[in-house]
């Protein structure tokens, strides 16, 4: 449970900065044990088998609020990963981190932000936190980049924004957009200036039905050539007593002025409720790299979540990336969730087994 405090609960963190404001403390501590590895046909290449502990995202952020008055309110959050497998220190504002108002008029924030895109792998996924080897980002999250990688390299598209600016709109029986403009660097000449975002996102969400699309463009400028890069994703979700099921389809181009840049994947999940637990499993698919071949992938998982709490989960899941000769996909989660050590054509596979408490 968020657990809402006033200023003097927290005056050593904040001082008097809180003295109008309600403030929200919140997290996730997820721990896992895993045994992973990649195998492949010929043993000089395959990763052997082996332990650690993962940490899955783990977070702890600040949030808060104050009523201004006629309906406007002013709003902030920063929010950091947490390394709690490891010695690793707190992110602080490494995650969704803004201040901005809120009122009829919706929301304008500024900072660094999740974007429509991401927003819709998270609501699909059947996995609690969106983590993990079961996450299916391992997939619609990775291609290839754009300087024409080998695919299997992670696109960006599911990455925060930074310095950005983002507009919400109220709710309309359902129905809502978001709008995000990253500023991407300082510097503005043409040969040094990186990524622009310019991301837009529409939902519809009501009673069991969830339905979105999201549009990102990455306008990019290195050395003076332009390297647009472009997502769209389409999500669905239907939820009832018995659980969800999940749709997802994605298209990337992540370098519009080269050749074997462009991708599409799908997915497929659900979630069975089973007394106190739930069955989760899914299945997703990238195609291969236009013109390009053996470049595609798929990744599979099932799993069981066990609900001690309404805060505190026990889980286990079995995940697998199957590649073809010249793909390189793996598990989602950065370096701290890939199995390491892969070349074209492994296969990475894992079994999680861990609990996961949010406050």
């Amino acid at each position: 449970m968020q657990k809402k405090l006033i200023a003097l609960a927290i005056a050593g963190f904040a001082g008097s900065a809180f003295a109008q404001s309600n403030v929200t403390v919140y997290g996730v501590m997820d721990a896992t044990y895993d045994y992973i590895g990649a195998s492949k046909s010929t043993a000089a290449t395959q990763v052997k088998n082996d332990g650690r502990v993962s940490a899955n995202s783990s977070y702890l952020g600040f949030k808060g609020v104050e009523d201004l008055g006629n309906g406007l309110k002013a709003v902030f959050q920063t929010e950091g990963g947490l390394s709690n497998d490891s010695a690793g220190s707190w992110g602080g504002s490494n995650r969704d981190t803004f201040v901005g108002l809120t009122g009829g008029f919706g929301s304008v924030l500024l900072g660094n932000f999740t974007g429509p895109a991401r927003l819709i792998g998270a609501k699909v996924d059947v996995n609690s936190g969106a983590t993990g080897i079961g996450f299916q980002g391992a997939i619609y999250g990775r291609g290839t980049t754009t300087s024409g990688a080998s695919s299997g390299t992670r696109t960006g598209f599911d990455d925060r924004t930074a310095n950005a600016v983002a507009y919400s709109s109220p709710n309309f029986s359902g129905f809502s957009a978001q709008a995000v403009w990253g500023a991407g660097s300082e510097a503005k000449d043409s040969t040094t200036r990186t990524d622009n975002v310019f991301a837009l996102g529409l939902n519809y969400e009501n009673g069991p039905f969830y339905a979105a699309y999201a549009y990102t463009l990455n306008d990019a400028k290195t050395a003076g050539a332009n390297s647009d890069a472009r997502s769209h994703r389409l999500g669905g979700v239907y939820k009832g007593g018995w659980g969800q099921v999940g749709v997802l389809w994605d298209s990337t181009d992540t370098n519009t002025s080269t050749s074997g840049n462009k991708r599409n994947a799908y997915l497929l999940n659900g979630k069975v409720n089973v007394g106190a637990g739930a069955i989760i499993a899914g299945w997703a698919k990238a195609n291969k790299l236009d013109g390009v071949a053996n470049t595609g992938a798929s990744h599979y998982f099932v799993g069981y979540e066990h609900s001690l709490s309404k805060r505190t989960i026990l889980k286990a899941v079995y995940a697998a990336v199957k590649n073809q000769s010249a793909a390189n996909y793996n598990f989602y989660n950065g370096a701290t969730g890939e199995v390491n050590g892969t070349v074209d054509g492994n296969d990475p596979k894992g079994l999680q087994v861990g609990i996961r408490h949010s406050f």
